[in-house]
């Protein structure tokens, strides 16, 4: 199968959704693109612009991964991730925070880390990047920021732009870059991308998943022989998730079943 057929057969899972999808893909055949700069609500997509965020911080010397970070009783939200369950003692670095946020979505972490690094800053570094139709409004499980008609906001091609700067060295430093990468490669939600795909072999994909009603998001970097191959599949307006879900599943399967070796 040729690259343009493919191309073709990934768009198609998404023409047939409901609501807003933003889609934008980098290999190294080509680009692939649907809606790309249709900003929809980010969901935990938002947290891979925290985490850029931390770690321009921590290459400025400004922080530390091994610091000490607070959990402030404000912070601590519901939701995903595990703090908010756990005993107030418990002491936290930077390291965790990032690790918690990523690999698990932890809500309490990433209103941690936002205070942290600041609001200003993560919208800073998104433009920094490129990504012009992207912003953090508030913080996560801030209801009433969103009856406010404030949301935090992603576009796919923003997206692509943000993974894009862990593999080419802009924002980062190179062994920040690789940290990142670590992080992403751990993980936890394998119910979009992966979840038709029977086996995956280790250290292949590094991405962030995101989801809230109506919304299914799935974004990262396939690492293939033939060079990484980034993608950002963002789907909101829902009817029902599953919808979203299985188109990220289906596209998920192709864009790895085409770059898969022998």
């Amino acid at each position: 199968m040729q690259f343009e057929q493919v191309k073709e057969k990934i768009i198609a899972c998404f023409q047939g959704l409901e609501g807003n999808q933003s889609v934008c893909v980098s290999t190294p055949d080509g680009e692939l693109t649907h809606h790309e700069d249709q900003p929809v609500s980010s969901a935990s997509i938002i947290k891979i612009a925290i985490m850029l965020e931390a770690l321009r911080q921590v290459d400025r010397s400004a922080l530390t991964l091994d610091q000490v970070v607070e959990i402030e009783d404000v912070n601590r939200v519901e939701g995903a991730g595990v703090i908010y369950h756990l005993g107030k003692e418990l002491e936290w670095r930077l390291t965790d925070l990032i690790h918690l946020m990523i690999i698990s979505s932890d809500n309490t972490a990433t209103n941690q880390l936002i205070d942290l690094v600041g609001i200003a800053n993560i919208n800073h570094t998104m433009k920094g990047a490129g990504a012009f139709h992207s912003k953090l409004m508030r913080k996560m499980m801030d209801r009433e920021a969103v009856k406010a008609g404030k949301d935090n906001m992603m576009s796919g091609k923003d997206t692509y732009l943000l993974l894009n700067q862990l593999v080419e060295q802009h924002l980062l430093s190179n062994s920040s870059m690789k940290w990142a990468i670590d992080v992403l490669l751990q993980q936890q939600f394998k119910d979009k991308f992966t979840s038709k795909i029977s086996t995956l072999k280790k250290n292949t994909l590094a991405h962030k998943t995101g989801e809230l009603a109506g919304v299914e998001h799935d974004a990262g970097i396939l690492f293939t022989s033939r060079g990484p191959v980034i993608y950002a599949f963002l789907t909101a307006g829902l009817l029902e998730n599953r919808y979203g879900r299985d188109a990220i599943a289906n596209a998920g399967r192709l864009l790895y079943d085409f770059y898969k070796e022998d």
